[in-house]
């Protein structure tokens, strides 16, 4: 009776996994590390690529990146292999292309996004991938400094080059100078 037990707990747990793959075709590219597909019934899904954090639209290869998720992936049929949702409730997971690569490691290998050892601190291979780009010079590793999307994000390793701390979202910008700030 306990093999039993055992034998449909494990079966019950197979069958979850493989329930989180899904066909879709991708619709849309937001940026490098995040996707628009189009699921049954016309749904439309956020994909949020599990394991990377590709630069940001604004950011030094931001617009690369989000060119090279593109030719890789718009308008193809492929297979999300779902792993978690994030905080925005998008969907995070592996896509995985029509001739079985997976995106995100693509996008990794070309040197067009970092490995986000933070959310997949056990992805072996998108480490390996990562030091293979960077010791190629491929992509973003070609610069020096590149800065990571994390810290760019909160403004980290950001230049000052005009003496203005600027908001990216609102554009709002005001003087760095303590008179300014009193006004």
């Amino acid at each position: 009776m306990k093999r039993l037990a055992i034998l449909l707990i494990l079966a019950c747990w197979a069958l979850s996994a493989k329930a989180a793959d899904f066909p879709a075709r991708v619709v849309g590219v937001s940026d490098g590390d995040t996707l628009t597909v189009l699921v049954a019934g016309n749904r439309e899904v956020k994909v949020r690529l599990y394991g990377i954090d590709a630069p940001e639209t604004a950011q030094d290869f931001g617009s690369r990146a989000k060119q090279a998720a593109s030719e890789m992936s718009f308008g193809q049929q492929v297979t999300v292999r779902e792993v978690d949702r994030d905080r925005y409730g998008r969907t995070v997971g592996e896509v995985i292309l029509p001739d079985g690569r997976s995106l995100g490691k693509e996008m990794v290998r070309a040197g067009l996004a970092w490995w986000f050892w933070r959310y997949a601190p056990d992805d072996w291979e998108l480490a390996g991938l990562e030091a293979e780009a960077k010791a190629a010079k491929r992509g973003l590793w070609n610069q020096a400094g590149a800065v990571p999307p994390w810290d760019w994000r909160s403004g980290q390793g950001v230049p000052v080059t005009s003496g203005v701390v600027g908001n990216r979202r609102s554009h709002c910008t005001k003087p760095r100078t303590a008179r300014a700030w009193r006004r």
